[in-house]
């Protein structure tokens, strides 16, 4: 069960990644305000222990963490969000520490799912 959470939440991750740099597309705007796919993941973490899922779990979790350095180290609401930064040193390096932390912890973040 842990291993399958982590591996769907590390997945999640490589293919958003691989999907924003093939392409390179602005998030979803309602109004004047961008939805990041963060967003989506901290919807999708709510929904998932709502409704007991532990793939949806994981799956909006990788979607939150993908994100969550760039939201901790640039400026993430910025219309001019530039792509590059997600592929900049602070960014990989921050993501690869998250899924490093996910890893270690996984058995302990299924607990509400057993």
């Amino acid at each position: 069960m842990a291993l399958k959470f982590f591996l769907t939440f590390f997945f999640t991750v490589l293919i958003v990644r691989g999907y924003i740099y093939i392409i390179p597309l602005p998030s979803v705007k309602i109004n004047d305000y961008r939805v990041h796919h963060y967003l989506w993941g901290i919807i999708g973490i709510l929904i998932s222990l709502l409704i007991h899922s532990l793939i949806i779990f994981a799956i909006s979790l990788g979607l939150f963490v993908d994100e969550l350095t760039y939201i901790l180290f640039f400026e993430s609401h910025s219309d001019d969000k530039d792509h590059e930064n997600n592929y900049s040193l602070i960014s990989l390096g921050g993501t690869l520490f998250c899924i490093i932390i996910v890893f270690l912890l996984r058995k302990y973040l299924i607990l509400p799912f057993k």
